[in-house]
Parts: structure tokens; C-alpha cells; sequence
């Protein structure tokens, strides 16, 4: 069933009036009088009586009259949606990102960028988490990822995320990548390449460090995770930052720390009371999923590692 007919049909039901219809409808009488006969033969009742050059609907016109007004209403609803997220997946997303952060996230801002050709994408880049707080608190950004801030401001949505575990970073052929887990006191046995200790991950490496009474003296200190991955994957080079940076990195091992679970927690800051667009929460939801590939992943290789080494066990 087409929906013009039916859109005809509501209109003569309101008006009662084949003339009056036909110029609301902006369509001859003759084509209306034709649509609303084959209406009634596919329905196999009439609509309407015709008394003189009056016009009643029927009981059964009457009945089929709700129907025919919800499936345009319900149809004209659809439309509407469509249109809505149509104009969502045209609009922007202002993203604020921690620095040692950005690999985790840049792959979700491909995946993101392919599936919504049409969405902008304004992405800035920290190394201050107070400066991530405050632009989220002033409304300069729709969303930060970063770690969780020691002090929340009043005004912020705070959305744990998840935890990175802190490891040892190597190149894969690194003397040290050999190691399942490594002894922070044996850090200085090797040239050590670390962030300024006025940024966040630092701050946590340090405090493991007291914790463990290690004492360190970084040949190099850049503020820059892509450089600082940069010179650990020469070879020459080992640091210390989270598990899931390394991951991202294809030439690079993580090494888990001895005597630590120390980890940094990732969290969504957002501005509290402001609704986020559909568009922002899509963006949200695929770097969860990216994350949970991942895992599985993870736990997939890590499998297939127990099955090969349960297979080279030598039997008896």
C-alpha cells in the first residue's frame, strides 16, 4: 500500500469534502475521486458514503482512519530521525587528549573518520592535565581523554575508563626484552629515556620509584610520546610507560615491573549537565570497542602462547 492514498484519504476523513480536500491537497477532485476507489477496492470496503453531494465516512473508514494516521505519523517520525542523525554525523567533535595517550586513541580516530566521512574531528593535544580540565570546564572541548585528575573541579563528569598498567618499554630487540619481568633496580644499567617530571606519568613513575628506593638519572627527558617511542625503538633506549602504548607500537615490548601493580587510570572528563551529542557518545563507544578487541586479542596470543609452551614440555 502506497502512503499517498492514505495521506488523501486522512484529508477527506477531516473534511468531508471531495472539493475542499482536493484544493488542501493541491490535486484535482478527479484524482482524488480515483485514488480513494482504488483505496476502498484494495481494502475491499468503502470508505465513505456518498449522499447527495454530501459524503459520510463509514463505520469501517472510520475503523481503518487511526491506523491510516499512525503509519503516517510513525513514517513521518522516521524521516524526521533520519534527518536528525543525518545533520548529527555532519557536525564536529572537539577532543581533548593527554599526550601519552594519543597512540591508544589514534586508531579509533581512523575507524571513526571512515565510518562518518562527514563528521569533523578537532583534536587537542596536552601534556597538561589541569589544562585538559579547565578547556573541558570552560566548554572549549566536548570531551578529554586523560588520566584522572587528582583534584576534580566541581563542573567536570568524571568516566573512569580504564587502568594502564605501568611496564618497562623496550625495543623488541633490546638485551632487556628477553626479560618476563624487570627489577626497577636494574634501570641503570641501561641508557634510560623518561618524560620531564612535571607530567603526569612521570610524577607515577617516581613514585614507584621511592616506593622500590631506586634512584635514577635519565640520559634523555623529552615531553613528547611519539619522540620518546621514537628513541626506545631505536634499540639504544629503554622507558617506562603504560602497557597499552607499547601495544600500539608494533616494534616495541612491554616488560611487566617487579614488587609493582602500579597503574594510571584513563577517564572521560566532560562538562557535568551538558548532554553530548550523538555523534560524541558514537565516538565514545567505538574507542571502548577498540579497547575490548584488544583485550580479546591479547587474550587470544596469550593462549596460543601457553598452548606452544605446554606443546614444547618434553614427555616422559
Amino acid at each position: 500500500m502506497e502512503l499517498t492514498p492514505l495521506k488523501y484519504f486522512c484529508k477527506l476523513a477531516e473534511v468531508l469534502s471531495f472539493t475542499e480536500a482536493a484544493k488542501e491537497l493541491f490535486i484535482t477532485q478527479s484524482t482524488l475521486s480515483q485514488s480513494i476507489k482504488q483505496l476502498e477496492e484494495e481494502l475491499g470496503a468503502p470508505l465513505f458514503d456518498r449522499i447527495g453531494k454530501k459524503i459520510y465516512i463509514t463505520e469501517a473508514g472510520q475503523s481503518f482512519l487511526s491506523y491510516a494516521r499512525n503509519a503516517l505519523e510513525e513514517i513521518s517520525s522516521g524521516i524526521e530521525e533520519i534527518k536528525e542523525k543525518q545533520q548529527i554525523f555532519n557536525g564536529k567533535i572537539r577532543i581533548g587528549v593527554i599526550h601519552s595517550l594519543y597512540p591508544f586513541i589514534s586508531t579509533c580516530i581512523l575507524k571513526f573518520s571512515r565510518r562518518y566521512p562527514d563528521a569533523q574531528l578537532s583534536i587537542y593535544y596536552s601534556h597538561s592535565i589541569l589544562e585538559l580540565v579547565e578547556m573541558v570546564s570552560n566548554n572549549e572541548l566536548d570531551f578529554a581523554l586523560s588520566y584522572k585528575p587528582d583534584e576534580v573541579a566541581s563542573v567536570l563528569e568524571i568516566r573512569s575508563f580504564l587502568n594502564f598498567p605501568l611496564c618497562v618499554i623496550a625495543a623488541k630487540d633490546h638485551p632487556a626484552a628477553v626479560r618476563k619481568v624487570f627489577d626497577l633496580k636494574d634501570l641503570n644499567d641501561y641508557p634510560l629515556a623518561l618524560f620531564p617530571k612535571n607530567l603526569y606519568t612521570r610524577k607515577v613513575i617516581e613514585r614507584i620509584l621511592l616506593q622500590q628506593h631506586v634512584k635514577v638519572r635519565p640520559q634523555v627527558e623529552v615531553n613528547s610520546t611519539t619522540i620518546l617511542l621514537e628513541m626506545v625503538a631505536t634499540g639504544h633506549w629503554i622507558s617506562l610507560l603504560s602497557q597499552d602504548i607499547a601495544r600500539h607500537t608494533p616494534d616495541l615490548k612491554s616488560i611487566p615491573i617487579k614488587g609493582s601493580s602500579e597503574s594510571m587510570q584513563a577517564a572521560f572528563l566532560s562538562l557535568k549537565g551538558k548532554k553530548k551529542s550523538l555523534l560524541t557518545e558514537k565516538f565514545i563507544d567505538m574507542l571502548k570497542e577498540i579497547h575490548q578487541e584488544d583485550k580479546r586479542e591479547r587474550m587470544r596470543e596469550k593462549e596460543m602462547r601457553n598452548a606452544q609452551n605446554q606443546e614444547s614440555v618434553p614427555t616422559e
